[in-house]
């Protein structure tokens, strides 16, 4: 027989947990297991561990000092992104558990599926909506409470690719390539996260250097254009995709009070960055 405690659903909630707990600082795992076992939860024994070998295995956390772990950029990403998850799956769990009876629900109909458009603005909305501007939020907070400034730098790689599968296929490649690289290219306290469908944001305290988001900037471009040059040169099916990198960003300053006005200005930078750069007629 198998307990449902001994499933998934253990692992994934210590993911979540392991995140969570080491987004403020490195720790070790044994002090953070201590901790939880306190609160004698019903999930299986070795899920930690299996959480902590996914999450090291996948990039999201790096050894650290005195037998610690830490979260990397790619883990506070992922950490966004899974409280989002739960946020959206608890509601559900709590209407099943407190409710023995629940609703009926009318009977589902047959509807013609809907056409996925994946270069709209619905699909890279949706994305930036679930974690870039939650994770902007709590800088845009610390910073008002006396933490550091911060500097956005947005990126996006358009590419003109022979079929759609292609072209998605050649975006995804270079955005894994890019997040997954972003502490050592970027600094390690940098965070970096998809921005909409074809895009990737940078978000990096400000240290002594009010020209970080502009040497930010630089790099990121370089290494997008890189990245795509690679691939469009050394892979048969993308050979002949023709691609464009915009990149703009935007400091945090007192006078910018809300999350939108920080993203709304690097989201300027990056439109005026297309039409300097766009081809004359």
């Amino acid at each position: 027989m198998i307990r449902p405690s001994a499933t998934g659903l253990a692992t994934a909630f210590y993911r979540l947990y392991l995140l969570d707990s080491l987004a403020s600082a490195p720790a070790r795992p044994a002090t953070l297991l201590a901790t939880i076992a306190g609160e004698r939860l019903p999930l299986a024994n070795g899920a930690f561990g299996r959480a902590l070998q996914s999450l090291l295995e996948g990039g999201y956390l790096v050894p650290a000092p005195e037998a610690a772990v830490a979260l990397t950029a790619l883990g506070a990403a992922e950490r966004v992104a899974e409280r989002e998850r739960w946020r959206a799956v608890i509601p559900t769990v709590l209407r099943l558990v407190d409710e023995p009876e629940p609703e009926r629900r009318p009977a589902a109909t047959v509807a013609e599926a809907a056409t996925v458009e994946y270069r709209t603005a619905i699909v890279a909305e949706s994305y930036l909506d679930r974690v870039l501007v939650g994770a902007l939020r709590e800088r845009v907070a610390q910073a008002r409470d006396g933490g550091r400034a911060f500097t956005l730098v947005l990126g996006v790689a358009d590419v003109d690719a022979s079929s759609e599968a292609t072209r998605r296929a050649i975006v995804h490649r270079c955005i894994r390539a890019t997040l997954g690289g972003a502490t050592t290219l970027f600094g390690g306290d940098a965070s970096a996260f998809r921005y909409g469908d074809s895009g990737v944001a940078l978000i990096a305290p400000i240290v002594g250097d009010e020209r970080r988001g502009a040497r930010i900037a630089t790099l990121l471009r370089a290494r997008l254009d890189e990245l795509l040059r690679t691939m469009t040169t050394s892979v048969r099916t993308f050979t002949g995709s023709r691609w464009r990198v915009r990149i703009g960003d935007a400091t945090w300053s007192a006078d910018l009070v809300t999350t939108g006005a920080v993203l709304r200005l690097a989201q300027d930078a990056l439109a005026r960055d297309a039409a300097e750069r766009r081809p004359a007629a």
